[in-house]
């Protein structure tokens, strides 16, 4: 047997192969996303210029649905006039009546989805590189369990007290609680009025504003989190970011989505 066919050299060719294929399957999914995806589009039959994206991207859902969105409207006289008011205006239910030169993105989220908060990173990180390109409108879509609900009302009770982001990055880096007193006691450690947030947090105008998320949410067929509208483009789920990133500069190509409603 001559020195190149050892057994020690075999046996780390092999290891060296072993070791290879390893690294691609852990890598591969990476470098997939540094190649974007062939997106594909389609009309939303009654929601123009709204398009829906065809790719398919990862949600967070409770049990799949959310109930009501694949069924009949609400039953609730104030919801399904809701519901109207957004057929009738989806621009301004997404956005908002604005002169904001940005391209407006609207996230639906929520606080217990994982696959949210890979999304909001890639869009936080193209808005620092990209300063003054996109204006990113958040929506709580709290679906997955009662904590979810608690740190939705939380952040939009924050939200009266100018405290919204700063409330937001703190609920994010905790585990969600639904005890008033912790949340009260999370409130004053970021520099708010923590029993004036748990006050508002029971306020019908706050609950309003969940329900019209849910509202949009029903018209546009959001079952899940995160659910996005970036310019007209419409998608559930969370992307590859160079995906996300290839649909925004189609969508800064083109004009304005919702000129008629800013």
């Amino acid at each position: 047997m001559t020195e190149g066919d050892s057994p020690w050299r075999r046996r780390a060719i092999v290891a060296g192969g072993m070791f290879a294929v390893a690294a691609w399957v852990a890598g591969a999914p990476r470098l997939a996303s540094l190649w974007p995806t062939q997106l594909g589009y389609g009309d939303i039959a009654g929601l123009a210029p709204f398009r829906e994206l065809t790719t398919a991207g990862t949600l967070s859902t409770a049990n799949g649905l959310l109930t009501g969105l694949d069924g009949p409207a609400p039953a609730d006289p104030t919801q399904q006039a809701r519901v109207a008011a957004v057929r009738a205006n989806p621009c301004k239910a997404l956005f908002g009546l604005q002169t904001d030169p940005r391209l407006p993105i609207a996230f639906f989220s929520d606080f217990n989805c994982p696959n949210c908060r890979v999304l909001e990173a890639n869009l936080t990180r193209y808005d620092a590189e990209n300063p003054d390109t996109i204006r990113i409108i958040h929506h709580e879509l709290p679906l997955l369990g009662a904590d979810s609900v608690t740190a939705s009302k939380a952040v939009l009770a924050a939200d009266r007290q100018g405290g919204y982001i700063v409330m937001r990055n703190r609920l994010l880096r905790a585990r969600l609680v639904t005890d008033a007193n912790l949340m009260m006691a999370i409130a004053n450690s970021v520099g708010l009025d923590g029993a004036r947030l748990v006050t508002d947090m029971q306020s019908p105008a706050l609950a309003a504003t969940l329900d019209q998320s849910r509202a949009i949410a029903t018209v546009f067929g959001f079952y899940g989190t995160p659910s996005t509208v970036i310019g007209r483009t419409v998608f559930l789920g969370t992307l590859p970011e160079v995906d996300v990133r290839q649909i925004i500069a189609e969508e800064l190509a083109k004009s304005p989505p919702c000129a008629a409603a800013r």
